[in-house]
């Protein structure tokens, strides 16, 4: 009986859900202010149609690729016939992953998320305050996105990762309407931040948006410094007997560049950037710096970093106390770092210049 309960309510669900058929007309018509893509390759605006404005979404890597879109509807004779279309008000809204939450506080729409994947790993008091406030719900195990909790939810739209392609149609069978966010992708962190543009058309608030960016861009130019050959860096810390190094052209690679710091394995691009740990060991000997972004309990120390393992006392960095680190489990990292590209530039200069973190966000020189 509880199994038929289920299904029951789960179809009743699915039928509340609005979803637009291949030949319905669109009567909200929706006003937006003109936006402008500068950074981000992974999204673009067609501005080409009197109907109808298109939001595209593709893939940055050749070697992952995808599309969707989304379509701002300009006039009353637009016709869906089966696209996606942007809705004058959303009510509810679910997301696959909690770096949108930080979008969403930008543009002031965070009472809209309904539903989350990961909701346990929503680390920002203000974040989890909010969440609890709008009574957001998990919608997944592990992981893994559960049908019934998402159809509980009931969202509007479902913001989902790329690599939930051979899910999209299920979610869509059941009237939720997706759409694909890829951010993650981006090569630099302005590119990145850019894609409030994106979210701001969503929600109809572009000049909020808009603004934010052209604030922040301004600042973290105004911010950026040569490159100085003699200051070198490297990243992160290995998993067994492997280190993963970000690629050469990526957004963590670039903000150290933009830092000063003259990374290590800039001269070689990797899509995936595994090494042997002791090919690392070699290379780590003659760099002066090290940038930590790792999920570490709360007053960890250059001491515990020295106790994972041996070697790296010999390391330079760890000898002169150049070790930058950044706790993603006490640290907004992946929510407001998202949006503050410019507070992440600004630690990782203070920490080589003043060498004090007393007003560093992200980033602290590990002691």
């Amino acid at each position: 009986m509880r199994l038929l309960y289920i299904f029951i309510i789960g179809l009743f669900l699915s039928s509340c859900i609005q979803h637009a058929e291949s030949n319905e007309q669109v009567t909200e018509v929706v006003s937006q202010s003109y936006v402008e893509v500068n950074h981000a390759k992974g999204f673009s605006i067609d501005y080409s149609h009197n109907d109808f404005t298109k939001i595209a979404i593709n893939s940055v890597q050749s070697t992952f690729d995808f599309t969707d879109s989304i379509f701002i509807p300009h006039s009353a004779n637009f016709e869906a016939k089966g696209r996606k279309v942007i809705k004058e008000n959303y009510q509810s809204l679910a997301l696959q992953s909690s770096t949108y939450l930080a979008f969403l506080n930008v543009i002031k729409k965070m009472e809209l998320v309904k539903g989350i994947s990961g909701l346990q790993y929503v680390h920002s008091e203000y974040y989890k305050s909010e969440l609890t406030k709008y009574n957001t719900q998990e919608v997944s195990i592990n992981g893994s996105i559960q049908m019934e909790s998402l159809l509980s939810v009931n969202p509007d739209l479902f913001l989902i990762f790329p690599f939930e392609l051979e899910s999209r149609e299920k979610y869509e069978q059941k009237g939720i309407q997706t759409l694909l966010i890829s951010e993650y992708l981006e090569l630099t962190a302005l590119a990145r931040l850019e894609w409030i543009k994106l979210f701001g058309l969503i929600f109809n608030e572009s000049e909020l948006a808009n603004n934010y960016f052209v604030e922040v861009e301004a600042e973290y130019n105004s911010l950026i410094k040569s490159v100085d050959s003699a200051k070198t860096v490297f990243f992160n810390l290995p998993f067994k007997d492997n280190w993963n190094m970000p690629s050469s052209n990526s957004i963590t690679a670039n903000l150290v560049k933009d830092a000063g710091l003259n990374y290590i394995y800039s001269d070689t691009i990797y899509d995936n950037s595994v090494r042997a740990k002791e090919k690392v060991w070699n290379d780590a000997i003659q760099s002066e710096y090290w940038v930590i972004i790792a999920s570490r309990p709360v007053g960890f120390s250059l001491e515990d970093l020295k106790d994972e393992e041996k070697i790296y006392a010999d390391f330079p960095a760890v000898i002169n106390g150049k070790v930058l680190f950044c706790n993603t489990s006490t640290t907004g990292y992946f929510t407001d770092g998202v949006v503050e590209p410019h507070l992440l530039l600004k630690d990782l200069i203070a920490l080589q210049e003043i060498g004090s973190d007393s007003d560093s966000k992200y980033f602290k020189l590990l002691k």
